[in-house]
């Protein structure tokens, strides 16, 4: 992606787009379930991270300002592009526009960019990508789960939320076990009056 110049311009959600109250049967079962086959992942965990993250709000979005300055201020590759964008995460499953530059989303600009992380299904294929790719590194390379007794997807799930780094600890917690708590409770719940994805 091109850099974007220093001028500075305010990306906030539409305010016509009225956010609908969460239900259990949403339209986004759908997509949910095609990701959650595509990247091998349990489609009621990927939505109980969506309900999570966001309330299964598309035009959800949050403004990192300590992201921001820790890691994208100094940046050659970030510096002069508009913070309320490149510092962001957006949509259900709250990508941030620096995760989806790194998994691949590309556009004409950072504005465009920013506009197609509301789309329901760019946003939750490139939340179930990620787990995925989480997935792959904390399981079949680190073997974190059995090194540790730990539950793979808190695992995932912790990473997906708070990073990687010390994340279990050298003691084998999770630095962010109440979000971990919260998807699992979610989980749980949905699984008491939902059905996985029904056979192709």
């Amino acid at each position: 992606m091109s850099h974007r110049s220093s001028r500075r311009r305010k990306h906030r959600p539409n305010p016509d787009q009225k956010e609908e109250p969460m239900s259990i049967n949403t339209e986004f079962d759908k997509i949910f379930c095609l990701y959650g086959k595509k990247y091998a992942l349990p489609k009621l965990f990927l939505k109980a991270v969506g309900m999570v993250e966001s309330n299964l709000n598309t035009r959800a979005y949050r403004f990192e300002p300590k992201f921001w300055e820790v890691y994208l201020a100094k940046n050659p590759e970030w510096q002069n592009r508009n913070p309320e964008l490149v510092s962001a995460s957006f949509g259900i499953c709250q990508i941030m526009f620096t995760t989806s530059a790194m998994l691949g989303l590309t556009g004409n600009s950072d504005e465009e960019i920013a506009e197609s992380l509301y789309n329901p299904v760019i946003n939750i294929n490139l939340g179930a990508k990620l787990l995925k790719k989480i997935h792959e590194k904390t399981i079949k390379e680190e073997r974190l789960d059995i090194k540790y007794c730990l539950n793979k997807w808190a695992i995932c799930a912790a990473r997906y939320n708070g990073g990687s780094i010390k994340n279990p600890d050298d003691q084998g917690k999770l630095r962010n076990q109440l979000y971990v708590d919260k998807i699992f409770k979610i989980w749980y719940d949905l699984r008491q009056i939902e059905n996985e994805c029904p056979d192709e």
